[in-house]
């Protein structure tokens, strides 16, 4: 019985030091998709792609609508064409389908693959920012907000300052 005791009291001062050491703890949130999107940087790089998607999907449209075309007008004079010449048709017409789809998928991971890239230069750039406020002002935690965090304290958000820091340090460097 004697030593249950001590142990009981061990326990609770224990429990006492880690409730006092959580409230020396302070935490920050930083929603890094809405940063991502605010900054000056990632505002002109997404008007970039938009612009780069934009030009991209133009050219696929005209190659749908030639192909579109060159559809219509086999279907048109199929039914009068001989056997060897109406496969040739069929062929190419294949051979352009394919050659659309490949070249939608090309497009389409090029402009991902510069998405990415932009994307993690931006980030590298808000982690040192967020790094820079978070010492600065005694943080000792920084969460990205999320999609993981339920809840938060909004007075603790730095998402703002944060964003505001970028463009002031980044501004309209590229």
């Amino acid at each position: 019985m004697r030593l249950i005791a001590p142990a009981i009291f061990v326990t609770c001062l224990t429990g006492l030091n880690i409730a006092a050491r959580a409230d020396e703890m302070k935490v920050g949130y930083v929603n890094m998709a809405q940063a991502l999107n605010e900054v000056e940087e990632g505002k002109a790089a997404k008007a970039k792609l938009k612009a780069d998607f934009d030009g991209k999907q133009k050219k696929l449209d005209e190659m749908q609508n030639e192909l579109k075309a060159a559809k219509d007008d086999f279907e048109k004079k199929a039914g009068m064409m001989k056997p060897d010449a109406k496969q040739a048709k069929q062929e190419e017409l294949q051979k352009k389908f394919v050659e659309l789809q490949q070249t939608y998928m090309s497009l389409q991971k090029e402009l991902m693959d510069k998405e990415g890239s932009i994307t993690q230069d931006i980030t590298a750039k808000l982690r040192k920012i967020i790094a820079r406020i978070g010492d600065r002002e005694g943080y000792s935690i920084v969460l990205d907000i999320g999609e993981t965090v339920l809840y938060y304290k909004h007075h603790q958000e730095l998402t703002d300052k944060v964003v505001q820091e970028y463009n002031e340090t980044y501004g309209g460097k590229k």
